[in-house]
């Protein structure tokens, strides 16, 4: 199944069913619109956590951050979900949609009862370990 790396926390984000966006500089290849893809979180950590939002976003978002740092849950360098890719658009009016880039449409997210080890790449790639209903191994 295809997978995508993710900095954290936007990949806690999507899967938990806040960020429906995902923002690129590079259009989603139409190969995988329609397609569910899986949401690997980047084993990057930063030395200086910054995320910057809107009032809108924190919002949306501010419980699920707060809630996975405060608690050491913050999942890096795991594939901890999935999520459908819908389509791909420029200027979509979600909150999440940065203007002059490509913004991909996400939905239905999954998120995986236990996060599952697994080293990234850039761009799409190849996981081939099996995924059982939950996100088990």
């Amino acid at each position: 199944m295809k997978a995508i790396t993710i900095k954290q926390p936007w990949a806690s984000l999507i899967v938990h069913g806040i960020k429906d966006i995902e923002n690129r500089t590079w259009a989603c290849p139409k190969k995988y619109i329609g397609q569910r893809v899986l949401i690997h979180a980047s084993g990057f950590r930063g030395k200086k956590f910054k995320v910057n939002l809107t009032d809108e976003q924190a919002k949306d978002a501010f419980a699920t951050i707060a809630k996975e740092c405060m608690f050491g849950s913050l999942p890096f360098g795991s594939i901890i979900g999935s999520v459908e890719i819908v389509d791909c658009v420029q200027n979509h009016p979600s909150v999440w949609a940065e203007k002059g880039v490509y913004n991909w449409v996400l939905a239905n997210p999954i998120l995986f009862a236990n996060p599952i080890p697994a080293k990234g790449k850039l761009s799409f790639w190849d996981y081939s370990g099996v995924i059982e209903e939950g996100g088990k191994t």
